[in-house]
């Protein structure tokens, strides 16, 4: 019985039981007290009728005796030995009150609930004799039976309204209270800061629950954990990979080049300017590998209020795409202003971003196409710059402008015009730009080509160490 009690279900059926009991236990001893004073009120016409004078006139008249009451109170007397009324036409005894009179009881008296009359009483006057018992009968007004009902029922519903307030405050309002601590404990599981334990130590169902919830917690917890230690693992391991191959890389490339610039017409350019590509292809993914790696573990290319010369940039990019340019017979230029440009921003995070984008236009571009980047300061009043890398290639279908700069997307035409890449050098240019609080927008050009626009705030110079 005890640990039905200290369970959930066991609390509520408590509750409900309270309350019933409660209301049970108050409408009983009002509505006792209401008809023992109706009770009382009509005995107290009984009384004067049982005196030996009264008695010596009941028994020489017994239907004058028993018709001098009125209406509203009914006397009826009955022979001790055979039980039958002294007034024919009377009713007969009640049975009930009959066998708790000769159980010894002085004055046995009964309520009706569903009756005319309101209650009845029988008292002994004689051991024998036409009139040696008494039954008095008594009627309930309309107004008195309304009033009655009246208050039984308010009593009723107060007695009620009474018990649910304290089953409430005593046992749901705990209830409640615990169930609120495991909603706020829920709506923070799994987090690394926040949560706080509803820290139920009863042994019932909450009880079980809140340390099923502890323990689920501490299990996400530490599978995060674990997770995120596989993944930093894994970001440092690709950026120590990135960053050990891209001098080998770089020296490749050189030599490549150089290779390719004292190539007579008789040997075979293709294989040599395939290698080229190849080699950029790599030493670029390689780059964006390790700047990925990078900006995943939170980098910002505003830390430590660094400067970049753009037009620096420029110059830097257009050279090194130059070569390659070359070996696909695509001319690469940039201009720029004379004067050096500042933007606040990680130089290298900088020059990667416009990298990539020089880097999509020369690899996707026709022989005989043109590249050109064009750096400009564009509001001298507030200070901004735009930096734009256009081409004559095949473009993007309009419909694939918004995806360009997803992650892994790539549109299928430049799939079909080369398999490599996985579209994450633009991602890497979206996401310094938008770091750095530049803007990056891509349009499409007339006839044909794609127009890449970096828009930002110039800065001053660096401050002298």
């Amino acid at each position: 019985m005890t640990r039905v009690l200290r369970g959930l279900s066991g609390r509520v059926f408590l509750a409900a039981a309270i309350c019933a009991g409660l209301s049970v236990v108050v409408v009983a001893v009002v509505m006792t007290s209401l008809f023992i004073e109706q009770a009382i009120k009509r005995i107290g016409a009984l009384a004067p009728q049982l005196d030996p004078i009264s008695l010596r006139q009941c028994e020489r008249d017994p239907i004058a005796y028993s018709a001098q009451h009125g209406p509203d109170l009914e006397l009826h007397v009955y022979d001790g030995d055979t039980l039958a009324p002294a007034v024919p036409g009377a009713p007969p005894l009640d049975p009930q009150l009959l066998a708790r009179l000769r159980a010894g009881e002085v004055t046995p008296t009964r309520m009706y609930f569903f009756d005319p009359w309101g209650g009845a009483s029988l008292r002994r006057a004689a051991d024998h004799g036409s009139c040696a018992l008494i039954q008095l009968r008594w009627k309930l007004g309309v107004s008195e039976r309304r009033s009655s009902l009246l208050i039984i029922f308010g009593l009723l519903a107060f007695s009620v309204a009474l018990a649910v307030g304290l089953a409430s405050f005593f046992a749901v309002r705990p209830i409640a209270l615990r169930l609120e601590k495991l909603r706020r404990a829920t709506e923070q599981v799994g987090r690394a800061a926040g949560y706080a334990s509803a820290g139920d130590p009863a042994r019932d169902d909450l009880g079980q629950l809140s340390a099923l919830l502890d323990q689920a917690h501490a299990r996400i917890a530490a599978d995060a954990a674990r997770m995120e230690a596989r993944h930093r693992a894994l970001e440092q391991h690709l950026a120590n990979i990135a960053h050990d191959l891209r001098t080998p890389l770089a020296s490749l490339q050189i030599a490549l080049e150089q290779l390719a610039a004292d190539a007579r017409p008789a040997d075979d350019p293709g294989l040599v300017r395939g290698a080229i590509g190849d080699v950029v292809y790599m030493g670029s993914l390689i780059d964006n590998l390790y700047l990925a790696c990078r900006l995943q573990e939170g980098a910002d290319p505003l830390h430590g209020d660094l400067r970049v010369d753009l037009c620096a940039v420029v110059d830097r990019v257009a050279r090194r795409f130059a070569a390659l340019g070359r070996t696909r017979g695509i001319e690469v230029h940039g201009a720029r202003p004379d004067a050096p440009l500042w933007a606040r921003c990680n130089p290298a995070m900088a020059e990667q971003a416009l990298a990539n984008l020089v880097h999509n236009a020369v690899a996707h571009g026709d022989p005989g196409g043109h590249v050109a980047i064009l750096l400009e300061e564009t509001d001298f009043r507030k200070g901004a710059f735009t930096l734009t890398v256009v081409d004559d290639g095949p473009g993007v279908p309009p419909a694939d402008l918004p995806k360009i700069g997803e992650r892994t997307f790539r549109s299928d035409e430049a799939r079909r015009r080369d398999p490599k890449g996985g579209g994450l050098g633009l991602a890497i240019s979206q996401e310094v730009c938008s770091r750095a609080g530049f803007t990056l927008t891509l349009a499409g050009e007339e006839p044909r080509g794609l127009r890449a626009t970096i828009h930002g705030p110039v800065s001053g110079p660096p401050r002298a160490a």
